[in-house]
């Protein structure tokens, strides 16, 4: 794992030795200083250049010089603090994912309190709470998967009964329940 360097300092030492060195050979020993894992930031303070000329010198292949053998090569200290690692986004299920677009264009078509092609919207919100509740899939991240907003899924479940709206003073229109009249299965789908 690697781990964060912050506000590291070289040692005076080698801090002195940049001041003894010739443009090539300080680039020589920034080079070395940058291989042994000292950030740019602790090499440019040293310096007294920019981090990103440090960055531009350490990258650019100098001719190769002899590094001085009296020079200080001092390892940093050790970090403390881990990198954050990446989130890494769960998957719903490939036969969940299938089915939820196959239903999507459908299930778009429920126009208010119509029953004409409600029990494939009902099936749509049953797999969209699945994904979330069961598999555990965030809603941003289903929501890229199906080419939606995140809030047009939570709608569906709020408007299917799986999910309470926000609290608001005044509840919105996109956020209202589905007529227990015009239900195809039962109100209680969890």
């Amino acid at each position: 794992m690697r781990l964060k360097q912050k506000n590291l300092k070289l040692p005076a030492d080698v801090i002195d030795h940049f001041d003894l060195l010739g443009q090539d050979d300080r680039n020589v020993y920034m080079k070395a200083l940058r291989d042994a894992q000292w950030t740019l930031q602790s090499l440019a303070d040293a310096a007294e250049i920019s981090r990103e000329r440090v960055r531009q010198i350490v990258g650019q292949d100098w001719p190769q010089g002899e590094l001085d053998p009296d020079a200080p090569l001092p390892t940093p200290p050790a970090a403390a603090e881990p990198f954050r690692n990446p989130r890494v986004q769960t998957e719903p299920n490939p036969e969940t994912l299938a089915r939820l677009k196959e239903l999507q264009p459908i299930a778009r078509k429920v126009a208010g309190n119509s029953t004409k092609y409600r029990a494939e919207a009902e099936e749509y919100a049953a797999l969209l709470w699945q994904a979330k509740d069961v598999e555990h899939v965030t809603y941003y991240h289903l929501a890229q998967l199906l080419g939606v907003t995140h809030s047009a899924i939570r709608s569906k479940l709020v408007r299917y009964g799986y999910i309470e709206p926000m609290t608001s003073t005044t509840p919105s229109r996109a956020y209202r329940r589905v007529k227990t009249d015009n239900r195809v299965r039962s109100t209680n789908m969890r």
